[in-house]
């Protein structure tokens, strides 16, 4: 049975990184992120330079963020304004 690693050799294509950087080598699996750094299945750190492709720019990990959104969420999930419709109160200019 293969393992996750050669799989991901197998079919993925890895974005950014030049195909001859992993030839010889099997692509590492992310599984979990702490602030600015992701870790491997093997425990190695990378600095996320990327930030998740632009979209983790506050940090991976981010419980207060989560269970802020898990709030929104359990009262309205994305919906877009379609028709003038809102989906919150607007803010009010500051005085």
């Amino acid at each position: 049975m293969s393992t996750q690693r050669e799989l991901a050799q197998k079919h993925l294509v890895p974005h950014f990184t030049p195909n001859t950087t992993w030839q010889h080598h099997l692509l590492p699996i992310i599984e979990r992120g702490e602030g600015c750094y992701i870790y491997d299945t093997e425990g190695n750190e990378y600095l996320d330079g990327l930030a998740g492709l632009f979209c983790v720019n506050i940090g991976h990990g981010r419980s207060d963020l989560s269970t802020a959104a898990s709030k929104q969420m359990d009262m309205l999930g994305p919906f877009p304004p379609i028709g003038g419709l809102l989906t919150h109160r607007p803010s009010r200019p500051p005085r």
